[in-house]
């Protein structure tokens, strides 16, 4: 199908796959989904399920899930924060500080390769079009 919309599903669910294959070869044990998770938390600091939820533009139940998991894996964890008894901040453990700082690595390198086939100029222009889209459909109703 030649709808814009399609092409955009097809490119994301591409860069998923090609980057879960490329993290697993290097030892990297997490899904990409679960990256942007991490990421919050590694560059902000700890941050509630909430905080992480809005950030994302994801629900609070699907980063409940994607929290639940990373903690199984020893990535994260969660405690209750010492301002706010009643509120309870994700945190990165020292393995997932570590993780962190590699996938912050690897995500250059990813990145060039991916759109290796583009020009500067194309890459700009590509990643304008693509943040007057998002807001753009941010604030749309459907």
């Amino acid at each position: 199908m030649d709808l814009l919309l399609f092409k955009v599903f097809h490119i994301h669910k591409l860069i998923c796959n090609k980057a879960n294959k490329a993290f697993s070869k290097d030892g990297v044990n997490i899904q990409v989904e679960q990256i942007p998770v991490l990421m919050v938390v590694y560059h902000l600091g700890p941050q509630s399920q909430q905080d992480i939820a809005h950030e994302l533009l994801r629900d609070k139940s699907s980063i409940l899930r994607t929290v639940g998991s990373l903690v199984t894996a020893g990535f994260l964890l969660v405690e209750h924060d010492s301002h706010d008894k009643r509120k309870k901040l994700v945190k990165l453990t020292e393995k997932g500080s570590q993780l962190s700082y590699k996938i912050a690595s690897e995500m250059g390198s990813m990145d060039g390769k991916m759109f290796g086939s583009l020009s500067v100029a194309e890459k700009l222009i590509l990643t304008e079009l693509l943040d007057k889209s998002m807001n753009y459909i941010n604030n749309i109703e459907l």
